[in-house]
């Protein structure tokens, strides 16, 4: 499989079905793919394993590349970073970073296109941030991405969270009220 195929795959009505039906192309060249298939994450947060996971929010960002490479890399860390506390709880610190530096590799040996790499790893970097909690950073989100692709990051948060436990399913609109505050435009 080539870059093209897998931009291809990726922007299909429902890029799951044809990751699964092309698995062995795909983890031969994002190996770190492979690891995510079966592995529990040990937390509340999580309905899915981490690969499950990916492809639910591939599938349920929009269809943009941009978009749909960040959802198939922004969790492909956390087998690496993954920890239990002393009550059995998995932890995934800084899950974003390797995830980020994994991509990044990836880029750099398939010839991504230079800013399409740059902002995929950012929207990578920024998934998981709290702009309520650090809203600093989110002007570093804006430098990174450009105002216009803030829209971008807000649909990425809402679909990764969707593909989350349904209990925590109502920051999806917490972050439609994050992206109007913020002015994100769709």
């Amino acid at each position: 499989m080539n870059i093209l195929e897998l931009f291809d795959i990726l922007l299909s009505d429902k890029p799951s079905n044809l990751i699964r039906l092309n698995e062995d192309a795909v983890f031969e060249m994002i190996p770190e793919l492979e690891k995510c298939k079966g592995f529990d994450q040990k937390t509340s947060w999580h309905k899915y394993d981490v690969y499950d996971h990916i492809l639910c929010v591939v599938d349920n960002v929009d269809r943009d590349i941009m978009l749909r490479l960040a959802a198939l890399f922004h969790d492909i860390g956390k087998p690496e970073t993954f920890f239990l506390d002393e009550n059995g709880v998995g932890h995934f610190p800084k899950h974003w970073e390797v995830s980020k530096r994994i991509f990044d590799e990836f880029a750099i040996k398939y010839n991504v296109e230079k800013k399409l790499a740059k902002d995929v790893s950012s929207l990578i970097f920024y998934h998981d941030v709290d702009f309520n909690k650090s809203p600093n950073i989110l002007l570093d989100a804006v430098n990174d991405l450009g105002y216009d692709n803030i829209s971008k990051l807000f649909n990425f948060k809402k679909a990764d969270v969707l593909a989350q436990a349904d209990e925590f399913q109502y920051k999806a609109k917490e972050y439609e009220k994050e992206e109007k505050k913020y002015g994100g435009n769709r």
